[in-house]
């Protein structure tokens, strides 16, 4: 039996997503359905499916709230293949962009909203120009500082981000105190969808830790795709990392399932 879905192509850096809206909880889509809905037929493939749900009608999203009440709105990522999708900087800027293209909230430049995800609640800022900011939360080294390489940074529970990317400072490395950083993929690899945001964030966090004391803690990251911004702030449960670029939220279509 088939049914009709509408859904909505985005963009971030990188990356592209098929997103639907499902408030009342109702649309569990299959194995296969996910495969069709990133399918190349679709004009063009995408990463993976995004599904907007109300936090309290789906088990991960009701233990959040429980801790954080303003998450809402639950970021349900699924790959290709109908499996769960790591936790991704730039679906999570798309989601927030696709809320409000849906009316679904009403958010205008400078607001902040919660939104929960399979790795907690994330905060995401609404920008200018289409530009979307995303609190990653903590970050950590997955060795010891003295041992740290070039790849020693672990994001979303996401670790050696950089293995499949090219890191290539600028020269000077920083101007008006913003780091620059160019990144390009090696070779042939095939990154997964979370990899361009996460190899952003990762590159950055790497060489300002390679740089030592005086590094910037604001980054640009410029890709094939575009740039994305990287900064460092503390927090009182300690430093915190977030992922700032510009989203596109094309024409919704519906297609049969």
């Amino acid at each position: 039996m088939t049914r009709d879905l509408k859904i909505t192509k985005g963009q971030a850096t990188g990356n592209d997503f098929v997103l639907f809206s499902d408030p009342a909880g109702g649309i569990d889509l299959t194995d296969a359905e996910c495969a069709l809905l990133t399918d190349a037929q679709l004009e063009e493939r995408a990463d993976s499916v995004i599904r907007a749900v109300r936090s309290e009608l789906i088990p991960e999203g009701r233990s959040l709230l429980e801790a954080d009440p303003d998450a809402q709105w639950f970021m349900d990522h699924r790959n290709p293949d109908g499996s769960t999708a790591t936790m991704c900087g730039n679906a999570l800027r798309v989601f927030v962009a696709f809320l409000m293209a849906e009316a679904l909230v009403d958010l205008t430049h400078g607001d902040r909203i919660a939104i929960g995800t399979r790795d907690g609640v994330k905060d995401v800022q609404v920008g200018a120009n289409g530009v979307f900011r995303v609190d990653l939360g903590r970050w950590r080294l997955s060795v010891e500082p003295a041992q740290a390489t070039m790849a020693p940074i672990v994001v979303n529970g996401v670790s050696n981000a950089l293995d499949s990317f090219s890191i290539e400072p600028f020269e000077p490395l920083v101007d008006d105190g913003i780091g620059r950083l160019s990144l390009q993929m090696n070779g042939n690899v095939t990154p997964a969808p979370h990899s361009w945001a996460t190899a952003a964030v990762a590159a950055a966090l790497a060489t300002r830790h390679r740089e030592g004391k005086g590094a910037p803690n604001n980054w640009r990251v410029d890709m094939p795709d575009g740039s994305l911004g990287v900064q460092m702030f503390p927090t009182e449960d300690g430093e915190h990392v977030s992922l700032s670029g510009p989203v596109e939220i094309l024409a919704a279509t519906t297609i049969e399932i």
